[in-house]
C-alpha cells in the first residue's frame, strides 16, 4: 500500500464514522465538484490540503489530526508504506478469541485431522467477524457462512481491515464448503498449512484493529 492510498484509506475511515454521507452531500457541503471528492478517496493521488480541509470539515473531524496525517503522506515518498506488524510477526494463539485451539495445534491437526483442522481455521474467520461486526457496524453476519466473506469484504472496503482481507477470508470459504460436501472435498496437507496461516493472520489483524480502536476511544 503506498502512503497516498494509506492516506485514502484514513479519509474512508472518517467517512464511515461520520454516517457515510453521499458524494452529492459532501459536494455541498465542501463546494467541491463530485469527481474531485471521489477521486480524494479513490487513493490515486494526494488530495490538496484545501480538499482535505473541507472534508474533515464536512466529516466533522479533527482538523489538526488530519493535517498531520496528510503532512506526513506529503513529506514521504510515494513507495510503500512500513509492513504491517500482522504480516511479519510471529504468533502462536489469536488473542480473545475462544476457539479452542491454538495455530500450531490446527496446523499439527492437517496431518492427523484434515477436516478438523480446516473447521477451526473457519472458526477463527467466523469468530473474527462476529468482533468486526460488532465493533464496527454494531451488528452480526447472517446466519450463511458467505455473510462471514462478506462481513470482512465490507471491512476492507470501509478501511478498517488491509487490501486483499476478503480475498483470504473467500478462499479459506471455499475449501470450508468442499470439505461439508459428501464426500467431502479436501486439500492437500500443505494447502491446510496455508489456510490455517492466512485464517490465524487475518483474525490478528482484526484483533489489533478492534484493540486499536478501544484504546483511542
Amino acid at each position: 500500500m503506498t502512503v497516498v492510498e494509506d492516506f485514502a484509506r484514513h479519509l474512508k475511515q472518517l467517512h464511515t464514522r461520520a454516517g457515510a454521507p453521499s458524494v452529492r452531500q459532501l459536494s455541498t457541503r465542501t463546494g467541491y465538484g463530485k469527481s474531485t471528492i471521489s477521486e480524494a478517496f479513490a487513493g490515486r493521488r494526494l488530495p490538496t490540503w484545501p480538499l482535505v480541509e473541507k472534508l474533515a470539515e464536512a466529516l466533522d473531524a479533527d482538523k489538526d489530526e488530519v493535517r498531520e496525517q496528510w503532512a506526513a503522506a506529503k513529506g514521504r515518498p510515494a513507495a510503500a508504506a512500513p509492513v504491517a506488524d500482522w504480516l511479519t510477526s510471529v504468533r502462536t494463539d489469536v488473542p480473545d478469541l475462544v476457539t479452542g485451539r491454538t495455530l500450531e495445534e490446527t496446523c499439527a491437526a492437517a496431518v492427523t485431522a484434515p477436516e478438523r483442522s480446516l473447521h477451526q481455521s473457519w472458526e477463527v474467520l467466523r469468530v473474527g467477524a462476529l468482533q468486526i461486526s460488532n465493533a464496527y457496524y454494531g451488528d452480526a453476519p447472517g446466519d450463511w457462512s458467505s455473510n462471514i466473506v462478506a462481513t470482512y469484504g465490507r471491512a476492507e472496503q470501509d478501511g478498517w481491515l488491509p487490501a486483499g482481507a476478503r480475498d483470504v477470508a473467500n478462499a479459506v470459504h471455499y475449501h470450508y464448503v468442499g470439505s461439508r460436501a459428501h464426500p467431502p472435498e479436501l486439500p492437500s496437507t500443505s494447502a491446510l498449512l496455508q489456510i490455517a496461516v492466512l485464517a490465524y493472520r487475518l483474525a490478528w489483524q482484526a484483533h489489533d484493529r478492534i484493540t486499536a480502536k478501544d484504546t483511542s476511544s
